[in-house]
């Protein structure tokens, strides 16, 4: 009786575990090729509207396209001044060719994904953060690596 006992709660335990490595295989299959976020030389542009920034993506809000978070900050050096910012970007694309900076997904939540930013050439990383108007721009998902191929200003 006691070794019946033992063999169902062994099985129970090690059925628990395997349910919830599937569970995991399942969760982390989808959340890095469940969305097809490859995108490849697509132009995006950005404006300063006094001294906040924004992203020029149509189907949102000026409020939810605002730069905030790291964001703003790396606008702002590379705008050198000017009042817009015009990208070419590539994203999760096996060879990226050249670029000039790489965005490093490191961290996601409900609200949107934090980057490790690194320019070409340079030891230096910024963080910034961006919100979910990037499943819009990538195809439904924030992706896991950016290229920016380059940078024009206006």
């Amino acid at each position: 009786m006691k070794i019946s006992f033992l063999r169902v709660a062994v099985c129970a335990v090690v059925g628990t575990i395997v349910i919830g490595a599937l569970i995991a295989c399942l969760f982390l299959r989808s959340r890095t090729t469940g969305v097809d976020t490859s995108t490849v030389r697509k132009e995006l542009r950005f404006y300063r509207s006094g001294t906040e920034w924004f992203a020029d993506v149509p189907q949102h809000t000026r409020a939810e396209n605002q730069m905030v978070a790291g964001a703003d900050t790396l606008l702002e050096e590379v705008s050198d001044g000017a009042d817009e910012v015009f990208v070419v970007l590539s994203s999760d694309i096996p060879d990226p060719g050249e670029w000039k900076l790489h965005l490093h997904l490191v961290e996601h939540d409900k609200f949107g994904a934090t980057y490790k930013v690194k320019a070409a050439g340079q030891d230096g990383v910024q963080i910034a953060w961006l919100c979910n108007v990037m499943h819009t721009v990538f195809g439904g998902e924030h992706p896991t690596d950016i290229y920016i191929h380059s940078i024009s200003t206006k």
